[in-house]
């Protein structure tokens, strides 16, 4: 507990397609590899392989003050899906999940359509995301018990969450769509949606904006996505620095209410 109060303040702290039919690519013989968060910096298109070695959702990125995009292929060749259109200082993404999606190998293409400057990376998700019973008091600050957070060190260019939730469960986000958050679900029926892009991330069914928030709600009962981008240039920071969003659980007596509205002031409970 006091490690995670420790990780806590200090991000608050610090920051205040799938496819009709299958396509078949011709791959390089060679690939650079991509290790769990490591950035890599290509001077022009490059492909990389990289292994997801245990059930847990990740995702690769490319960000470039320029435009650049991300496609992601099984490793034997077939492609998945690509991150394309955002265009200039733009963070593209391709998301897995491997809970539903054996771990195993994958190819990825990181392509240049303007300029010489990407970073590229791929994490794994190492944290879960729980949302605590909330007392629906309103909002204290960055102690607040009731709140969860997701985090990007300004050092990374994605970071990535497993969140568990069950079908209906519903929470709110200090955040609006495609601003640096995005919840990720996969239909366990589905397997074209075992893998998401970022526009495929950016509407979720359910989902519902009031004021600066967003409220999300699970289509199903599993392991959910959580995925944090920036679209700037990584960069260490002194003293250690980020952006961190909150999370609180949703309050049915409350439907319209953001109960982090005001964060990181205070909100007062009720409407």
């Amino acid at each position: 507990m006091g490690g995670h109060t420790r990780t806590r303040r200090f991000w608050l702290t610090a920051a205040v397609c799938s496819a009709a039919a299958v396509l078949l690519v011709q791959q390089p013989a060679y690939a650079a590899t991509l290790t769990d968060g490591a950035i890599h910096r290509p001077k022009s298109s490059t492909v990389y392989d990289l292994a997801v070695t245990r059930p847990a959702w990740s995702a690769v990125a490319v960000f470039s003050p320029d435009n650049w995009n991300v496609s992601l292929f099984e490793g034997s060749g077939p492609w998945l899906a690509s991150s394309t259109g955002y265009g200039l200082g733009k963070t593209e993404f391709v998301a897995i999940n491997s809970h539903l999606r054996a771990p195993g190998t994958y190819r990825v293409e990181a392509t240049r359509v303007t300029g010489f400057s990407p970073y590229v990376q791929w994490r794994q998700a190492a944290e879960k995301i729980v949302l605590p019973v909330s007392a629906n008091d309103g909002v204290t600050g960055a102690g607040d018990p009731d709140l969860a957070f997701a985090w990007l060190d300004s050092r990374d260019v994605v970071n990535v969450f497993d969140m568990h939730l069950n079908y209906g469960e519903m929470f709110w986000v200090n955040s609006r769509p495609d601003t640096g958050f995005y919840f990720l679900q996969s239909s366990p029926y589905d397997a074209a949606t075992f893998v998401r892009t970022r526009a495929q991330a950016v509407v979720v069914p359910g989902m519902r904006v009031v004021g600066n928030c967003t409220l999300y709600r699970a289509g199903h009962t599993g392991w959910h996505g959580v995925v944090m981008i920036g679209n700037r240039v990584p960069v260490a920071t002194v003293p250690a620095g980020g952006t961190a969003f909150t999370l609180h659980r949703f309050d049915p007596a409350r439907p319209d209410t953001c109960p982090q509205r005001n964060f990181p002031d205070y909100t007062p409970p009720g409407p």
